[in-house]
């Protein structure tokens, strides 16, 4: 068994937006919604003043209080300890309360808009943006379709700073665990002990 996961180094990212643009082109995810955005925050007084770049996505947390709320069971632990989303049995279409129990505000419901440009679309762009369905609620997958032909999820693999570090928790000897056991990354929110498998270093 694998249950993937993240380190994030918040002290590496500039705020460049690869990862929002890799993560939407990879997964043609709607207009106006995001599996992945930045936080950006000011810290210090002036004039030492900076800015602090927080990439925020599913946490694939182990303790899920998304699924705890969801009424129809859509929410479920998938493979490689990855949380998934059942389109099918998703079927909250004007409240989600998956979404206000979420405490990451990072899933999101398809809605407006159903493509860029619907006009151009090629076959497979018109494919692939129909198989998100209006009032179902998705969320990063780490892009578990890469991770089982071997590739890296699109935002570590786009990321020129090399913010992101992907790997396998319950891999003792891997690069993920031997990065966490320095004692350095966190949970995120810490209090909430949600068991996420991505975490965060701040410097």
């Amino acid at each position: 068994m694998a249950r993937y996961g993240l380190v994030i180094d918040v002290a590496r990212c500039t705020g460049c937006y690869a990862c929002v643009v890799a993560c939407k082109s990879e997964n043609s995810t709607r207009p106006e919604v995001s599996w992945i955005r930045i936080q950006e925050d000011e810290e210090g007084e002036y004039p030492q003043v900076s800015r602090r770049y927080t990439p925020l996505l599913c946490m694939q947390c182990g303790e899920m209080p998304c699924a705890k709320v969801c009424p129809s069971g859509a929410i479920f632990m998938g493979d490689g300890g990855i949380v998934r989303i059942d389109p099918d049995k998703c079927f909250c279409r004007d409240s989600h309360p998956c979404m206000d129990a979420c405490p990451f505000d990072v899933l999101q419901a398809n809605k407006g808009e159903g493509s860029y440009f619907p006009e151009y679309l090629a076959p497979f762009e018109k494919e692939a943006y129909e198989s998100h369905r209006d009032g179902v609620v998705e969320k990063c997958t780490l892009c578990s379709h890469r991770i089982e032909n071997g590739q890296l999820p699109a935002c570590v693999q786009a990321c020129p700073s090399q913010v992101m570090l992907f790997g396998d928790h319950d891999d003792p000897k891997g690069t993920l665990s031997k990065v966490i056991s320095n004692g350095r990354a966190r949970n995120l929110r810490g209090e909430l002990k949600v068991d996420p498998s991505v975490v965060f270093m701040r410097g």
